[in-house]
């Protein structure tokens, strides 16, 4: 039993170094941001605006010549503005030994890119192309009854939008999918080469079928669920609806395999806490490079026309409405700018005309 104990712990440390090593990388990214009195000063502002619901486009002259005034350059601008859109968790700093790692890893996860590439291709034909995810929008408006509408993404403006930064914010749900479905597999009565192979086809079907539901939904379209007095933009429904799933099927099954490994699979390398844990860390930063490569391969790609296409298909069918959703000294306005399709035909942009023109409506 000692020795079982013993194994455990070990394991459980084995586990914890991920986060002993995120903690300090966290530390360490909110100094390269910015942590100086102007460096929070210039935070504040650029949160006003975001608070505000105005793009950062509406201000960006104004923002600048802030950042000038407390000395702070372009860079150092990017970076908080980046950090305040794409904000970096301890989930994230999880990933980052994956890349000092990537030189022993990089093969496998090469060898699974590669089936990976023509299984994406197929989800999309499947679903923008043959419009499947129209039809599953579709579904979900007349069993919710929520409104389409369109809300310009705040993040129109930033300065020097930093893709790498935006990748890192989205690549923790394709890395925890792949763990979640080798935990998933474990349970099967196979051999370990066999979980390793089942595990590994169905990550790439799970994250083939996700990237492209996540590129398509990552738009201004929203759902108004009046009847509960909320907005809730595709794209964080999408997130919503994937991130407590995948987080508590994480702990539930690494705890249960831990302490139960040996009943559930006696005789095998996930049988040993110290093994399996090891095994969980390979997996993990292995999905680490896969999912570096879907952000290269796919979402630098194809992401935009996905996302295009799946947007004209909702405006064909429900011709959805472009608002302004505000805030200013507690008071909340929603407002009517034009429609979703004449925004788009404008290059998907709200000029400063547009916005005085809604203000003179409004007085």
């Amino acid at each position: 039993m000692a020795v079982d104990i013993e194994s455990i712990v070990t394991a459980i440390l084995i586990l914890l170094s991920p986060l002993v090593l995120a903690i300090p990388l966290s530390l360490g990214w909110k100094w390269w941001v910015g942590t100086e009195p102007e460096h929070v000063h210039y935070r504040e502002k650029v949160r006003r605006v975001l608070d505000a619901g105005l793009p950062l486009r509406r201000f960006r002259k104004e923002l600048d010549a802030e950042a000038r005034i407390v000395n702070i350059d372009p860079e150092r601008q990017s970076r908080i503005e980046t950090d305040l859109l794409f904000p970096m968790r301890i989930k994230h700093f999880l990933l980052m030994p994956g890349l000092v790692v990537w030189p022993l890893l990089g093969l496998v996860a090469a060898l699974l890119t590669i089936p990976l590439m023509p299984i994406l291709r197929f989800f999309e034909w499947l679903l923008i192309e043959k419009r499947v995810l129209l039809w599953i929008g579709i579904t979900v408006q007349k069993i919710t009854r929520w409104e389409i509408i369109g809300i310009p993404r705040v993040e129109d403006g930033v300065k020097n939008p930093d893709p790498v930064l935006a990748s890192i914010n989205r690549m923790p749900i394709t890395v925890f999918l792949g763990l979640f479905t080798f935990l998933i597999v474990t349970y099967l009565p196979l051999d370990t080469r066999a979980v390793l192979m089942l595990s590994s086809l169905f990550y790439l079907i799970l994250v083939a079928f996700i990237s492209v539901l996540r590129a398509a939904t990552l738009s201004t379209m929203v759902f108004a669920d009046t009847g509960t007095r909320r907005l809730l933009p595709m794209g964080t429904f999408v997130e919503d609806m994937l991130g407590p799933w995948v987080g508590v099927g994480l702990i539930f099954l690494l705890s249960r395999q831990l302490f139960y490994g040996t009943e559930l699979r006696s005789g095998e390398m996930f049988g040993d806490p110290v093994l399996f844990s090891l095994a969980v860390l390979l997996v993990l930063y292995t999905a680490t490079m896969i999912g570096v490569a879907v952000e290269i391969s796919f979402f630098r790609s194809r992401a935009e026309y996905v996302r295009i296409e799946f947007q004209d298909q909702m405006i064909q069918k429900f011709n959805p409405q472009l608002y302004l959703f505000t805030r200013n000294l507690g008071m909340l306005k929603i407002s009517r700018l034009m429609t979703l399709r004449e925004w788009v035909n404008r290059g998907e942009r709200i000029e400063l005309s547009d916005l005085e023109e809604l203000k003179r409506k409004s007085q």
